[in-house]
């Protein structure tokens, strides 16, 4: 086995998994022996262990063949933001590194759900229950607002890649994050389609490359994707269209997108977060709120 394979590791209770080489010593330095890992995902050439041991919680992601690139550019986005974004301050404790056909990248392990997860009482509509996802809005609309105050995007902005954790609002999965000393990726497809603005998606059908997010753009992701958080469905009410989703590869329903306006659909067991999100959804780029005004807009929810 080379030095950027896996190994198989068991312990006493616990499943056998697959574990990296390459990453795996400075991991263990940073948990404490005995470690304990775990698998958490394994996608798109990039695989994530939960790496836990006598000194702390740790994340560990590797990125092989084409995965190696993005985990690369988030490490570099991490080393350059992490002492100007709140929200990406757990760079600082970051460790990264590169074999000759992948890249590795340790972050302190974030503890809290997303904000897709404390959202999960209103998509059960349990009207009583809105306090924590309400919350939970403002924090990551103010957390959003500070980023793009320091002059960066995110670039993939949805309601699994915000972290709550005690007392900040943590940016995950941010590979795709443009700034002033970072250049968009000329990879990046400007993240999610469902959450994606118009202008955005006619910015990529126009063949501009690399595809520049603005903060106006990720203002719409913001509320788009705080409308399927509450929803656990897309904003445009594509079945009231006679359109789905699913049949389509990005590219043919971007283009959809663009030839047809689909409206807004409701969010009936809560239409006071539908009339703040239906503004932001529906007004063109130049007169979207910022973020920060969203998360005043919360606030008086």
């Amino acid at each position: 086995m080379d030095v950027e394979g896996t190994k198989s590791v068991s312990l006493p209770g616990q499943r056998v998994t697959q574990t990296p080489l390459i990453g795996r010593a400075d991991a263990e330095a940073l948990a404490g022996e005995p470690a304990r890992w775990e698998q958490v995902t394994d996608r798109r050439g990039a695989a994530v262990w939960q790496v836990s041991g006598p000194r702390g919680l740790w994340a560990l992601k590797v990125g092989t063949g084409e995965g190696a690139a993005t985990v690369a550019r988030e490490a570099a986005v991490l080393q350059q933001t992490h002492s100007l974004v709140p929200g990406l301050s757990y760079g600082g404790r970051a460790k990264a590194g590169r074999g000759t056909s992948s890249a590795w990248l340790i972050t302190p392990w974030l503890e809290g759900p997303s904000t897709w997860a404390r959202f999960e009482s209103v998509r059960q509509q349990h009207a009583e229950d809105r306090s924590s996802a309400l919350a939970a809005a403002v924090d990551v609309c103010q957390a959003v607002a500070a980023l793009h105050g320091a002059g960066w995007v995110h670039g993939d902005l949805q309601p699994h890649h915000t972290v709550h954790t005690s007392g900040a609002v943590r940016l995950i999965d941010c590979t795709w994050a443009a700034g002033p000393s970072l250049a968009p990726s000329h990879t990046s497809l400007g993240g999610l389609l469902h959450l994606m603005s118009p202008e955005l998606m006619h910015r990529i059908e126009a063949g501009v490359r690399p595809v520049v997010t603005e903060p106006s753009d990720e203002v719409y992701a913001l509320a788009a994707g705080l409308w399927w958080a509450a929803t656990g469905t897309w904003h445009r009410n594509y079945a009231a269209a006679g359109v789905d989703p699913a049949r389509f590869t990005a590219a043919v329903l971007r283009q959809l997108l663009l030839r047809n306006r689909i409206p807004c659909g409701t969010i009936p067991h809560w239409p006071a977060l539908e009339r703040v999100l239906l503004p932001v959804l529906e007004a063109p780029a130049g007169a979207r709120p910022s973020a920060e005004q969203l998360a005043h807009w919360m606030v008086s929810l």
